[in-house]
């Protein structure tokens, strides 16, 4: 047995014999009152799984801990002394959706730049794979593409593509360009709109997949940067002190059976062409049809086929963006959520690996352990309740029953919060890892935890209700990620969050008139109900976040010490900012109607993606006969996708716009 598979061994072991005792201790409980309730005995089952959960989790977060106290290198160190750079020629794709261009462009800048500095600048060819659906954003990404292109001249390739249609989302858009441009590329590199790539990470990806023929995905883990929002600071501060750990401890359970994200992680295209077509669910939407969470089956896919999907849990330098308030984060979860409910029908798929398998329960369980607990929690009171009246006349539980009830109350709490504590220690032993300083960093990671207390039955609430949902047949839209910062008015943060509060007060007055001895117990679950709305409102706030982080609270090590891909962002954001390209107050459909330049640019982008769809005959007299009659803005926007489309009918409209 090699070592990976004795450390899942003891893993399941560990877990399996802890919640063994952990569920004899629960039922003793439960069984020293005056009589065992069926609400008391639908709690041992749920019980648990749930300890199961926590167990588990603290395992691999404990052994993560310790892995990385014992390492001697951490992080992008030792990719640098890497002499070997491989020529193999690599794809970089950046697929979009209604995107802000200016920070997608910017952030493809950034790589460029970074890359030409390491002299690998023309190793690496960026594609820009539209599925924007709105015309004026869309004209936007040509526009940028453009002033890009002309910028960076001969020195790198950047292209763009628009589909006209967006068949299976974001995996539809990634097999589109494998079956067009596929065969070119030995290797592509997945990122996001809003992800940012090194270059010394960007080359050590290719030399690792280049030197294991069986790799066939290499997932470096992304750290979220660039918000300023409190909430979006706490993202980041927790993503940066735990999630090496618990990623760490993870690599180490999975091995050579891991999973892939999505995003910043590079594949290699032939086994991905070959292996990873997903298949189509059966049943209609949401849980049936097109797969969401598609990045869990390809990795399956790609496992089945007999590669590696490993973690680079030692490369630095992978970057993301997150969701800067509560409400945009709780949205982005319900894409997350149905897509990962729908791998419940591939639990059970012939084929698989087991560890595959485990992947998917486990994505499934980050949802449902929410409704989980929650019934938990409801039934515990249920059956304290019916306890306490039969209780009337009875002998009172036992002070062991209490005592042990306590115990394990206690042993939960310590499974939860010893990780974070893991990773405070590890900064104290290496404070060289903390930006903010040994007793900043212990702040800071105080300050996330009574935040994480607080925001726990929210999103607890989220997640119940995004299954529920689900359930129901309700089918998540596949809307643009709102990733600029923005600050909750209160009447927002009330509109949002205001059945949160009217659900806090609901339990409390019910727990005070069943059960008040309880209060103490559930208050602090109760407390981010009632508090909501505030919570909501500050959580958005910049403001509040940039006072913390001058005060040298919630600090992340980039941006104590920003790496050059980062600054060179920061730089392009600013360009692009004080460049607006054409200087014109018109919306773009017009200018790109009337302007030659702009005309042809669109013209020859649509050729070459082969995106040209004719136009409605009805529509196109419509069009004909409202701009000879009025002008180009009598156009109205709901024909200008259309138009667009069809590129040779754009053309003529602006001839026959000239001759007006």
């Amino acid at each position: 047995m090699d070592r990976t598979r004795l450390f899942r061994a003891v893993v399941i072991m560990v877990t399996l014999v802890a919640t063994v005792i952990a569920t004899s201790h629960y039922y003793v409980v439960i069984a020293g009152g005056p009589g065992v309730q069926i609400a008391e005995m639908l709690t041992v089952p749920l019980f648990a799984l749930l300890f199961a959960w926590i167990t588990f989790s603290f395992c691999l977060a404990t052994v993560g801990a310790a892995s990385l106290a014992l390492a001697r290198n951490r992080g992008g160190e030792a990719i640098h002394q890497r002499e070997a750079m491989t020529t193999a020629r690599t794809a970089v794709l950046v697929p979009v959706y209604n995107e802000s261009p200016e920070r997608v462009f910017a952030g493809i800048q950034a790589m460029i730049q970074d890359l030409a500095d390491h002299g690998a600048a023309s190793t690496f060819d960026f594609y820009v794979l539209s599925d924007t659906t709105d015309p004026e954003t869309w004209l936007q990404e040509e526009v940028a593409w453009a002033r890009l292109s002309e910028e960076l001249g001969e020195t790198s390739k950047v292209f763009y593509r628009r589909r006209p249609r967006n068949v299976a989302r974001k995996a539809g858009n990634i097999a589109d360009f494998c079956e067009r441009w596929g065969q070119e590329y030995l290797f592509m590199i997945v990122l996001d709109a809003d992800s940012l790539m090194s270059a010394s990470t960007m080359i050590e990806m290719v030399r690792r997949i280049s030197q294991d023929s069986k790799i066939g995905i290499l997932q470096v883990p992304p750290t979220p940067v660039g918000r300023n929002s409190l909430f979006a600071r706490l993202q980041q501060f927790a993503a940066q002190a735990y999630g090496p750990i618990y990623v760490q401890g993870f690599s180490l359970w999975a091995g050579d059976e891991g999973n892939y994200w999505g995003h910043n992680a590079i594949i290699r295209v032939q086994a991905f062409l070959d292996h990873c077509d997903l298949p189509v669910l059966p049943g209609k939407a949401p849980l049936g049809g097109e797969i969401l969470s598609h990045d869990f089956v390809e990795a399956a896919l790609m496992l089945r086929a007999g590669f590696k999907v490993q973690l680079a849990t030692d490369l630095g330098g992978s970057y993301e963006e997150c969701p800067t308030t509560l409400a945009d984060y709780a949205i982005r979860d319900q894409r997350w959520c149905q897509g990962n409910l729908q791998h419940t029908k591939l639990v059970a798929a012939e084929n698989f690996r087991a560890l595959s398998r485990f992947h998917f329960a486990n994505g499934v369980l980050a949802f449902a352990t929410a409704p989980l607990w929650i019934a938990f929690t409801v039934l515990c009171v249920v059956g304290a309740a019916v306890e306490r009246h039969s209780a009337s006349d009875a002998t009172t539980a036992s002070n062991s029953a209490g005592e042990t009830a306590l115990l394990l109350f206690a042993v939960s709490m310590a499974l939860l919060l010893l990780p974070k504590l893991w990773s405070v220690l590890l900064v104290i032993r290496h404070p060289s890892r903390a930006p903010d300083g040994r007793i900043a960093h212990a702040l800071s990671a105080l300050i996330e935890t009574v935040a994480s207390v607080l925001l726990s039955p929210i999103m607890a609430c989220f997640h119940s209700w995004f299954i529920l949902a689900a359930l129901a047949g309700v089918n998540v839209r596949w809307s643009t990620q709102q990733r600029n910062e923005h600050v909750l008015t209160w009447r927002e943060a009330a509109r949002q969050f205001a059945g949160f509060t009217l659900l806090g007060i609901t339990c409390l007055a019910l727990i005070a008139w069943a059960m008040p001895s309880l209060l103490p117990w559930f208050l602090p679950m109760i407390s981010g109900l009632l508090l909501s709305i505030p919570i909501a409102k500050l959580a958005s706030s910049v403001t509040l976040g940039q006072s913390l982080r001058a005060c040298g609270l919630l600090l992340i090590a980039e941006e104590q010490s920003p790496p050059q891909v980062i600054r060179y962002h920061e730089g392009a954001l600013r360009c692009s900012e004080s460049f607006r390209y054409p200087i014109d107050r018109r919306p773009l459909f017009e200018q790109f109607l009337l302007d030659p330049a702009l005309n042809v640019l669109h013209g020859r982008i649509q050729d070459a993606s082969s995106a040209i769809i004719a136009m409605n005959p009805a529509d196109a007299c419509t069009a004909r006969s409202l701009l000879m009659s009025h002008g180009a803005h009598a156009i109205p926007p709901s024909l200008h996708r259309a138009i667009l489309q069809d590129s040779r009918f754009f053309q003529q409209l602006h001839l026959e716009a000239w001759v007006r």
